[in-house]
């Protein structure tokens, strides 16, 4: 039988191991409230790269017009993106696009930065 210190001392690691499990949970929603829209607005810039590359030689775009309108695609999307890290070039059938950055995320206890490389030309294009 165990005695009432004994048993404050089970309830204690009770509370302990629940207030630990309370704040990983909080640490994943935080994390996935700010992860989440930084992978969504870079997958959906990657989208807006393919289409690019797809359709800029049908709509005869110079490479200047597919960079600016890439860029302004990023800026909409609030990704820390220069206009020089959008490298349009001449492909077979077309153009190719490329675009390689990082995104800092701010989680609170460190900073973490998500690296993204994104590459699409007419053969990559849906």
């Amino acid at each position: 039988m165990m005695s009432s210190s004994q048993t404050r001392k089970v309830r204690g690691g009770g509370k302990l191991n629940a207030l630990i499990g309370l704040a990983i949970v909080v640490s994943l929603f935080v994390g996935g409230i700010k992860l989440i829209p930084v992978y969504v607005n870079a997958y959906e810039f990657r989208d807006a790269m393919r289409s690019q590359a797809k359709f800029a030689s049908v709509e005869r775009k110079s490479h200047e017009q597919v960079r600016e309108e890439l860029y302004k695609k990023a800026m909409e999307l609030r990704l820390p993106l220069q206009r020089e890290q959008i490298q349009v070039t001449q492909a077979p059938g077309g153009i190719a696009v490329a675009a390689r950055f990082a995104v800092p995320v701010d989680l609170i206890v460190f900073q973490h930065t998500v690296n993204f490389e994104f590459n699409a030309d007419t053969s990559t294009a849906y």
